[in-house]
């Protein structure tokens, strides 16, 4: 499981652009294929974060790829 922590956020989506370079099997970057989105709402500033039942934990990589280039540690995985 993936832990999100949408207080240390930037919203950045570098790890929206990670988990679609997992899902087009390493090929090209496609936020569209991501299993992870993050939302800003610009009235308030406030991110969202989520994961979709598409995620498979970033199955055949050492570590989910959105935890491991998420820069502000806003994700993390629970064993």
């Amino acid at each position: 499981m993936i832990l999100l922590d949408p207080q240390k956020c930037q919203g950045c989506r570098m790890c929206e652009s990670a988990c679609s370079f997992h899902h087009t099997g390493h090929r090209m970057f496609n936020p569209s294929r991501s299993s992870t989105r993050v939302s800003r709402d610009n009235d308030t500033a406030v991110i969202t974060l989520s994961i979709d039942s598409t995620c498979d934990l970033c199955e055949g990589e050492e570590t989910p790829l959105c935890v491991k280039y998420c820069a502000y540690g806003a994700r993390k995985v629970s064993r």
